[in-house]
C-alpha cells in the first residue's frame, strides 16, 4: 500500500527538526506538557511504556527510572537517532522508527501504559490509531493523548489554516470526540483536563479487561 503523503511529509518536517528539537523555543512548551501527559499516567515500577510520536525522547527518558521499560516510537529516523544518541545510557529504554498508519510492531498487550503528546493531529487515520493503541495495551491499560482542542476557538481556526497549509497536519480533534474514539475502541473511563485558556487538552482513559 503505498505511503500516505501526509506522512512523507511529516517525516522530512521532523527529519528537519530533530538536529533542534531539544534546543529551540517550542521545546520549553513541550516539555511542560509532556510532564504533565506523564503524571496524569501515574507511572510505576511495574509499567511498560510506550510512546508514540517520541520526537528526541524526552518523555522517554524521564520514564525510564520509574518504569520496568520505556519505548519510543516515531515516524522520523532524524528523531530516533537523536533518541538513541539522548539516551545511550539508559539500558531499559528503546527506540523504534515506523508508520502509525498501519499496524505497530508491538504484540498484543505488550505495554501497560501508553502517551502520545502533540502528535495525534499528524496521524493519517486516528481511528486505526486509537485501534492498534488499544490492541498493544493490555487489561487495565493507561492512555493519555495530549493535543490541542479543536473546541477552542483560535485552535479551531488555527487548524482549517493548517489543513490549507502545512502538508503533514491531519486535523486536531475536541476531547469529546477523542473521548468517543476511545471508548468505541474498548476503553472505559475517559476524561479530560485542559490547560492554556482550554486550548490544549488532555484525553486519558483505561483499557477494558478484554
Amino acid at each position: 500500500m503505498a505511503e500516505d503523503p501526509r506522512t512523507q511529509a511529516a517525516r522530512t518536517h521532523f527529519d528537519r527538526w530533530s538536529e533542534t528539537y531539544e534546543r529551540d523555543s517550542a521545546a520549553k512548551w513541550l516539555r511542560e506538557v509532556q510532564h504533565e501527559a506523564l503524571a496524569a499516567l501515574a507511572l510505576n515500577a511495574g509499567d511498560v511504556l510506550l510512546d508514540l510520536g517520541c520526537g528526541t525522547g524526552a518523555a522517554v527518558r524521564d520514564a525510564a527510572p520509574v518504569v520496568r521499560r520505556s519505548v519510543g516510537f516515531d515516524v522520523s529516523a532524524g528523531m530516533i537517532t537523536q533518541a538513541r544518541e539522548r539516551a545511550a545510557d539508559l539500558e531499559n529504554v528503546e527506540f523504534r522508527q515506523g508508520d502509525v498508519s498501519g499496524p505497530l510492531p508491538f504484540a498484543d498487550g505488550e505495554f501497560t501504559a501508553v502517551v502520545c503528546t502533540t502528535a495525534f493531529h499528524h496521524f493519517p487515520g486516528p481511528l486505526d490509531t486509537v485501534a492498534e493503541i488499544s490492541r498493544v495495551l493490555g487489561p487495565g491499560g493507561r492512555v493519555v493523548i495530549a493535543d490541542a482542542n479543536r473546541r477552542h476557538p483560535a485552535v479551531f481556526a488555527l487548524d482549517l489554516a493548517l489543513r490549507a497549509f502545512q502538508p503533514s497536519h491531519v486535523g486536531f480533534r475536541s476531547p469529546a470526540q477523542l473521548m468517543d474514539d476511545l471508548c468505541a475502541a474498548g476503553f472505559a473511563r475517559a476524561s479530560y483536563c485542559t490547560i492554556r485558556w482550554r486550548s490544549y487538552a488532555f484525553v486519558r482513559a483505561e483499557r477494558a479487561p478484554r
